[in-house]
């Protein structure tokens, strides 16, 4: 399992992932479905794995790198 993220790309990763999670664990009576907050979290959990490891499965699947070669 090779990087394939670049260090701007971790960092909005960390952002978008912060903030989604937190709105979806902390909306209050905002979003009223269930299944939407589940969907939200999970994202957010993925952005955060894809910022602490710094690989993004769809950029592997698809063969793309936004990290500089060494």
């Amino acid at each position: 399992m090779n990087k394939n993220l670049h260090a701007i790309d971790r960092s909005l990763r960390g952002f978008i992932g912060v903030t989604v999670t937190s709105f979806a664990a902390f909306n209050g009576d905002y979003l009223q479905e269930p299944v939407v907050e589940i969907l939200l979290g999970v994202f957010g959990a993925l952005n955060l794995i894809s910022l602490a490891t710094g690989w993004c499965p769809i950029y592997h699947l698809a063969n793309i790198s936004t990290r500089k070669p060494e």
